[in-house]
């Protein structure tokens, strides 16, 4: 045999060899996308400490609203999600927090601050703390599974996404 060929018959061999038998195949359907735009984040639930590279949260709770606080129209009641939020940073830092809560079927409900303040931490120093609150009006039947708690100093992320068990959510009769 020349020499020719035998390079041929090998390179042949080389070409078939080197094609995966996927690309004979077609590509497999498009995996649903997790949502437009979505905000990076880290997760845990109300007794977590969680940490998005910038801030801390920590002693988290959702309770009743007082009357106080909110006066329930007709198939509402009021819940307070609270926080303390630390610095991570080696750097002064100043925000603001805003929160959405959410349930099993991805209906939204944005929180409302209490006060001009209750979502706000101003010159917070490295390793210190503040406080904050959020308050949401719920609907009668509405079943919150999630918060999503995102730092207006740092809108793009990485949020904070609080899974929430039925036992953390206090029931409407009890507000």
């Amino acid at each position: 045999m020349k020499r020719a060929s035998v390079f041929a018959i090998i390179l042949g061999l080389a070409v078939i060899g080197s094609s995966s038998p996927q690309s004979a195949v077609a590509a497999g359907p498009t995996p649903i996308p997790g949502g437009a735009n979505q905000v990076k984040g880290v997760s845990g639930g109300l007794t977590s400490k969680l940490f998005n590279g910038k801030v801390r949260i920590r002693q988290m709770a959702l309770r009743p609203s007082t009357t106080a606080e909110y006066t329930p129209a007709d198939g509402q009641h009021g819940l307070v999600f609270s926080w303390l939020v630390s610095n991570g940073t080696s750097s002064v830092r100043t925000g603001y927090f805003a929160a959405s809560i959410s349930d099993a079927d991805g209906v939204v409900i944005e929180g409302k601050s209490l006060s001009v303040y209750s979502t706000f931490y101003s010159s917070l120093q490295p390793g210190a703390a503040a406080r904050g609150t959020i308050q949401f009006v719920i609907p009668a039947g509405y079943k919150p599974t999630k918060i999503l708690l995102t730092d207006q100093g740092s809108p793009s992320g990485p949020a904070f996404r609080i899974q929430l068990k039925a036992s953390d959510v206090p029931s409407p009769a009890s507000t």
